[in-house]
């Protein structure tokens, strides 16, 4: 099991370092291009390990109500979170989050925002960062593999311990989500859901100003 996980993994948590290493090089009008580069190379590697189904996600979308109550319930706790660390950024003005932003304002990097923050995130980060980082083979073992899918994930997002802090508030709740689902796609789905509403009001802004 140990060698299987290390082998599933290894190449993915490259790809991310790789990514957190050109963040320091490259300049931050290109992290849009760096960023659509670790989710694609990720996408292609989880396909090609069939980590990922679509039609899988799709029958469970369709199965029922219960799967949609642990995906509302999943976005509730998520939002509560969100606004819990806007309270903390804003008790904490002064610090550094560091956060790894995506700016668009043309019709190219438009379309690479809107799958690096809507489409590609929620079936990436899932099942990276959940569903192959997560081990359920003894709780010391869950416990140590949450805490790292927590930490990666928020590395991912931000290069400064403030940043990385709060973005594990948010990972905290979709690994609850997982781990009390062992379905990979109730985080997935609400994932899906808090991209599209935080994200899809910025599309909309960089629309208006590309059209302006």
């Amino acid at each position: 099991m140990k060698n299987k996980y290390i082998k599933s993994n290894i190449f993915p948590i490259f790809i991310e370092l790789l990514f957190v290493v050109s963040c320091f090089i490259v300049e931050k009008q290109f992290y849009i291009y760096t960023n659509f580069c670790f989710y694609l190379l990720l996408a292609i590697y989880f396909y090609i390990r069939k980590d990922l189904s679509i039609k899988e996600w799709y029958n469970a979308i369709k199965s029922g109500k219960k799967f949609f109550i642990q995906v509302i319930f999943t976005v509730v706790l998520i939002s509560i979170a969100f606004y819990f660390t806007i309270i903390l950024e804003n008790i904490f003005p002064n610090i550094n989050k560091g956060m790894i932003l995506l700016r668009a304002d043309n019709w190219l990097k438009l379309i690479l925002f809107t799958f690096s923050t809507i489409i590609f995130p929620p079936i990436i980060e899932e099942t990276f960062f959940r569903q192959n980082l997560i081990s359920f083979k003894n709780n010391k073992i869950l416990i140590f593999t949450t805490f790292l899918s927590m930490f990666l994930y928020a590395l991912e997002h931000s290069l400064r311990l403030w940043g990385i802090f709060l973005c594990m508030i948010w990972a905290l709740l979709f690994s609850v989500s997982y781990i009390k689902t062992r379905n990979i796609y109730v985080p997935m789905t609400a994932h899906l859901i808090c991209n599209l509403i935080i994200n899809g009001v910025l599309i909309i802004d960089v629309i208006k100003y590309i059209l302006n």
